[in-house]
């Protein structure tokens, strides 16, 4: 009970049902994801300036097919270059990654900061999920196979 005069104490707002809050450890590792981001960001002349040194693809040398990460240093050239587009062409799968990485980067640290609750995450991956990435790392084989003839 409180007295007059007394404010009554705040509760804690409770995160919706379903999410829960960040622990100490996650909001480090967010805002970790977003130096690596911002890092890798800043430092595009390096990586434009790398890309044409790397060696090629040892699978394809010995195989003569691609193999399923062939064209991602082609993809991040282009993303660098600010051709998305161009990039997903070459390898869809990497562009994805890539973007993903750096848009998710960017976003949580901010959500960390903001404090907004997590989704709750359940068991591991039921086997339609398995699969169905199983599926999408084949067809993006596939993809470069027939985009990288």
């Amino acid at each position: 009970m409180t007295t007059a005069g007394e404010p009554a104490a705040v509760a804690p707002a409770a995160p919706r049902r379903g999410y829960r809050p960040l622990l100490r450890e996650e909001r480090q590792l967010a805002v970790l994801w977003g130096v690596l981001a911002a890092s890798s960001l800043l430092l595009r002349p390096l990586w434009l300036a790398v890309a044409p040194l790397l060696p090629p693809c040892p699978f394809r040398a010995l195989t003569g097919l691609p193999c399923l990460s062939c064209g991602t240093t082609r993809a991040a050239v282009a993303v660098l270059h600010g051709d998305v587009l161009g990039a997903l062409a070459t390898n869809p799968l990497a562009t994805m990654a890539g973007v993903g990485f750096i848009a998710g980067g960017l976003i949580a640290p901010l959500w960390a900061l903001a404090a907004l609750p997590l989704p709750r995450i359940g068991a591991p991956a039921p086997r339609t999920l398995r699969i169905g990435l199983a599926l999408a790392l084949l067809a993006g084989w596939a993809w470069v196979m027939l985009a990288n003839r």
